[in-house]
């Protein structure tokens, strides 16, 4: 996963801290930072990205929390036809889905937080470790 992420969204990072605190988990995308609250509130990227110019398309998701990339697939699995319109046949894009409460839903309630394509495939400065996050 830190592959695809280094080389297909670099503006995406993720604080990989083993000490707990409250930016464990986090997303940092471009300058926003997405939190991890657990059981509450777990976000996801969903990104469908090509590399190259005859690359076949990959479907990433990349979630805070195992419960968060089985969102994310749903979520692709009912919209499926929605984003081909906004994004092509060919369009890539990043997005960022928030699943609410998955304590007492589980998979059920995501939520479409924005659009992160601009900033997910835009290169950040270097970060030093991950308590840069």
């Amino acid at each position: 996963m830190a592959a695809h992420l280094h080389s297909l969204l670099p503006g995406v990072a993720v604080n990989t801290d083993t000490e707990p605190g409250p930016d464990r988990g986090a997303f940092l995308i471009g300058t926003e930072r997405y939190r991890l609250e657990n059981g509450s509130v777990e976000h996801v990227l969903l990104a469908r990205l090509t590399a190259g110019q005859q690359g076949r398309p990959v479907f990433l998701a990349c979630g805070q929390r195992s419960v968060t990339n089985q969102a994310a697939t749903r979520y692709l699995a009912k919209h499926h036809t929605k984003l081909a319109r906004k994004h092509g046949s060919g369009g890539n894009f990043c997005l960022l889905l928030k699943v609410v409460n998955s304590q007492a839903y589980g998979p059920d309630v995501v939520e479409l937080v924005k659009d992160v394509t601009r900033a997910a495939t835009t290169a950040q400065p270097k970060l030093t470790t991950s308590k840069d996050l």
